[in-house]
């Protein structure tokens, strides 16, 4: 188990330099190469300790944004990744399911059930009236929209997420040095994929040509694939127990 500054450290004793090195102009080169290494990590694959249930505001009109998603019952704000799946709350508060779609697909639906999709002229009884459909909510990017509108309600989404992790930050450095899952289970592969990132400055190896060391990236490789193997068995991923 390590903690970020003891990362931090072992990365600053590869390039034989003092810790207080890696800051540059300001600028925490650890830091910054390890929160890059670690977004491209959650970029490429999908970890199940970052699944969290979130709650959105969806005006019944404007809609809503994923940027505003915050974990169910805090007002702590959430970094939507991807959604896995969408439901309301009862008056009990469990969670029930909705239908749910992005803005094309159920373009789609709506052209399936009224062939008729095309009205001849803007006073039509199909483009005037209410939409004959299952009530949803519409993703497009970052926008959930509910369909039909709704001008009498708001509703609280739900939804089932796989997020990003908040920045590392310089107060993660200090005082008790912050230790999460990515620096217990996967120390390898943000300290050796941190000295890729920050050899660009260095230069203690050089890629394709003789240097002083061979680029450890391999070694990187290693830990980020150990890490997703032990993060996709620890909730039985792609495994459903029916009744």
């Amino acid at each position: 188990m390590a903690n970020l500054l003891e990362i931090k450290t072992a990365v600053a004793n590869y390039f034989e330099k003092a810790v207080a090195d890696l800051t540059v102009l300001s600028q925490d080169l650890f830091l910054f190469a390890a929160n890059q290494v670690r977004r491209q990590a959650e970029l490429l694959h999908d970890f199940e300790f970052q699944r969290k249930v979130v709650t959105l505001s969806v005006n019944g009109v404007t809609g809503g944004s994923l940027s505003s998603a915050v974990l169910y019952g805090t007002a702590t704000a959430c970094d939507v990744k991807s959604v896995i799946d969408c439901g309301l709350f009862d008056s009990e508060y469990n969670f029930r399911p909705v239908e749910w779609t992005t803005v094309a697909e159920g373009l789609e639906r709506q052209r399936g059930d009224n062939r008729m999709t095309n009205p001849r002229y803007p006073t039509d009884d199909w483009f005037v009236g209410q939409p004959n459909a299952i009530g949803r909510f519409e993703f497009a990017g970052d926008t959930v929209y509910r369909f039909p509108r709704d001008g009498s309600n708001n509703f609280t989404l739900g939804m089932e997420v796989y997020a990003f992790q908040t920045d590392w930050a310089a107060g993660d450095l200090a005082g008790t040095p912050l230790t999460d899952t990515w620096t217990k289970y996967a120390a390898q592969y943000i300290q050796w994929a941190s000295i890729v990132q920050i050899n660009h400055l260095f230069k203690s190896f050089v890629f394709r040509q003789e240097g002083n060391l061979t680029p450890p990236d391999k070694l990187a490789e290693s830990g980020l694939a150990a890490f997703v193997e032990w993060d996709a068995y620890r909730l039985e991923q792609n495994r459903r127990h029916n009744r």
